[in-house]
């Protein structure tokens, strides 16, 4: 779905977004029965099809798949930014259209995770890795917007030109350009067309 006309991009962070008050990564540990932490060890043996099955079962916040439509119509580039799991990450990418994803590997043998870190490494700090994925698209960060919920989105949402607290508390709001409340994503794409006709 790449764009060769595009303007600049939008980073979603799918952790703290898309399922409204809880933390995506974490929810998906808890459904496998798994330790909510960052070492990798504790997904040996855990097969990529219940990983999937776990992710496709998920109630998620409603109009993703009709938020990133309209990002690539709109000549924005979605990308799904994550500090939680890279796995977890490439299925909504590939699940909702995003362009790429960020998030931490995890390494697979023979359909299951082996408990190591995979590779390649992608960047774990969301401003770092805004910075490099809106270079390879060759827009400037203050042509790309975030959307954030949680306070490590902080960074994510000071670097590029809109930073949009979405159902954040206030810590979060103070660090963002704007703040929208919302039941369903497609509530962020007013602040959205407000990037668009700035950059165009």
């Amino acid at each position: 779905m790449f764009m060769v006309d595009h303007i600049g991009a939008v980073f979603f962070s799918v952790d703290c977004v898309l399922m409204q008050g809880r933390n995506l990564s974490r929810h998906v540990e808890e459904r496998l029965g798994l330790r909510a932490d960052p070492d990798p060890a504790h997904w040996a043996g855990v097969s990529e099809k219940a990983l999937r099955a776990e992710l496709e079962d998920l109630a998620l916040l409603p109009g993703v798949q009709e938020t990133t439509d309209w990002c690539w119509r709109s000549g924005l580039v979605p990308v799904a930014s994550s500090l939680g799991w890279a796995p977890i990450a490439a299925h909504l990418a590939e699940r909702f259209g995003f362009h790429s994803y960020a998030g931490r590997p995890l390494e697979t043998r023979a359909g299951r995770f082996t408990g190591r870190a995979g590779t390649p490494h992608k960047d774990l700090d969301q401003r770092a890795f805004a910075a490099r994925r809106a270079g390879e698209l060759g827009v400037p960060l203050t042509a790309c917007a975030a959307v954030g919920a949680c306070p490590d989105d902080g960074p994510l949402l000071d670097a590029v030109g809109v930073g949009i607290a979405f159902n954040a508390p206030d810590d979060v709001r103070a660090l963002a350009s704007t703040a929208v409340e919302g039941d369903d994503l497609r509530t962020v794409i007013p602040a959205l067309e407000g990037l668009t006709a700035r950059v165009q």
